[in-house]
């Protein structure tokens, strides 16, 4: 709990993923959006993106920004316990008793890009990611992990909980897609996309907490009287001597991801001709609103180098004496807790395997052209889970004006983020390179400082210049033209 509370410190990055121009980016958050793009080809040369965000730790207003943060002028200075004796660092909503979540999302795409072939668009991304979730966590259980069992308001207080998650893991990733647009009339253009392939674990961990009811009577003593809970671990550590190995292995774990998306496109002034299919060019074709839908990140990892999956079920103990642990090392801390529940310092552990499930989210996208090139988007991504680990990912709620052009682009995001929390956003793109936030907050000390969001990318883009055929007096119009002339004179 300490490692997953204690230690947390881009959700979607709107202003890289909604945009005509977004090229290989759009399939982060629906693969079928790449059809019908401004862009012939994209080859993504770098992205990062990193977005943390809690209810529980902060940096107080008027005294810290990410800015200070970065270049070093916050110097850390420490604060007294508000109970009980020793010293913090970040400050803690520990009166509110409210759930505790936390979300943290980073992000590095590398060499990546897309291609659009006439009605058919293939792509490939490379990339790396970080995310960890802690969900539902209970105000008592968030306090105890930071300020130790030393927390004074909570002693004889008798606790029963239950449904809280905490999980982490970091991957590597290698995604092809596909996208087709396999329907288009007078008014309509359908597209459907799907991404998929394989991942390589790095690491991760995870607790899931059941029923669990305890007692803690002072610094010293707890008493636990239930306890369902199950805990995993594939981490870069030897556990028998604490060392720390980054790189063997640099893959612990293998498994799949994929992300199905299916758009419409509306245009309100319908095309007045038909044309031989010979005549389709992948050029842009205007319209006056898209709605997508997409499911991303399906998929686990199977971690099975350097993993352990232990099971506390219905178990108790009613005295626990803190003071008497006395270990050196993971392994010894493990066997340790397995003793003291189950009186057998090996009847804990069930495997030397472990799965953790992908942050599966349902998204939807309305994407309304105002005029020129004025836009605005609509995007709700809403968690769904249907497994246990998993990474859970917040809800989040997004309108974004936008205005696009081949060498300048201006968003705008105004975001609802996990129900209550409202932010706004700025995204600018100068040709390829792109630089943003979805938390302009973050930037400033005017509040307390509780996450931040940033990113950055740079593409190399190949634009669509050509005229759509329907509405262009081009070579396929006077084709057209001309075949039809043909047919008269017979």
């Amino acid at each position: 709990m300490v490692c997953f509370s204690g230690g947390i410190s881009a959700q979607f990055s709107l202003g890289l993923v909604n945009s005509n121009y977004s090229g290989v980016s759009a399939s982060l958050l629906n693969p079928s959006a790449m059809a019908n793009s401004k862009l012939s080809a994209d080859i993504n040369l770098f992205s990062a993106r990193t977005f943390v965000e809690n209810n529980y730790l902060y940096f107080p207003s008027r005294s810290e920004s990410l800015i200070k943060l970065v270049n070093g002028a916050y110097d850390y200075e420490l604060f007294p316990q508000p109970y009980g004796t020793g010293n913090r660092v970040v400050y803690s909503y520990f009166t509110d008793k409210s759930l505790k979540n936390a979300f943290v999302n980073t992000r590095v795409i590398g060499p990546s890009f897309m291609l659009t072939l006439q009605d058919h668009v293939i792509a490939f991304r490379t990339g790396a990611r970080l995310m960890s979730s802690t969900c539902r966590l209970p105000y008592d259980m968030a306090n105890f992990s930071y300020y130790t069992m030393d927390f004074r308001p909570q002693h004889n207080t008798y606790f029963v909980r239950d449904n809280y998650d905490m999980s982490t893991m970091a991957w590597y990733e290698m995604m092809a897609s596909y996208v087709k647009v396999f329907n288009r009339g007078q008014n309509n253009l359908w597209s459907a996309g799907i991404s998929a392939g394989p991942l390589f674990g790095y690491g991760g961990a995870y607790v899931s907490g059941g029923d669990t009811r305890y007692i803690v009577y002072d610094e010293d003593i707890i008493n636990v009287e239930h306890l369902d809970a199950e805990f995993g671990m594939a981490l870069p550590v030897d556990y028998y001597s604490n060392e720390v190995d980054y790189f063997h292995p640099a893959v612990r774990g293998f498994g799949w991801g994929m992300d199905l998306g299916i758009t419409w496109q509306y245009r309100d002034k319908p095309y007045q001709r038909s044309l031989p299919r010979s005549c389709y060019k992948q050029k842009f074709e205007e319209y006056q609103f898209k709605l997508g839908i997409s499911i991303i990140d399906i998929g686990w990892v199977n971690f099975n180098r350097n993993a352990e999956r232990h099971e506390f079920n219905n178990v108790s103990n009613n005295w626990i004496d803190v003071t008497k642990f006395s270990y050196t090392n993971i392994h010894e801390g493990l066997n340790y807790a397995s003793d003291l529940f189950y009186g057998d310092s090996s009847a804990s552990l069930k495997g030397k395997s472990m799965r953790i499930y992908l942050p599966t989210t349902l998204s939807i996208q309305l994407d309304y052209h105002i005029i020129s090139n004025w836009f605005v988007n609509g995007t709700a991504v809403l968690p769904v889970k249907y497994a246990s680990p998993m990474i859970e990912v917040p809800f989040v709620l997004a309108v974004t004006p936008r205005y696009e052009s081949r060498f300048l682009e201006v968003q705008l995001p105004l975001i609802l983020y996990d129900f209550n929390n409202p932010r706004i956003g700025l995204s600018l793109r100068f040709d390829g390179l792109t630089i943003g936030t979805d938390n302009l907050m973050c930037f400033s000390s005017s509040k307390d400082f509780t996450g931040a969001d940033v990113y950055i990318s740079y593409r190399i883009m190949l634009r669509n210049d050509g005229k759509n055929p329907y509405t262009s007096r081009g070579a396929c119009y006077n084709n057209w033209r001309t075949k039809i002339n043909q047919m008269h004179k017979r």
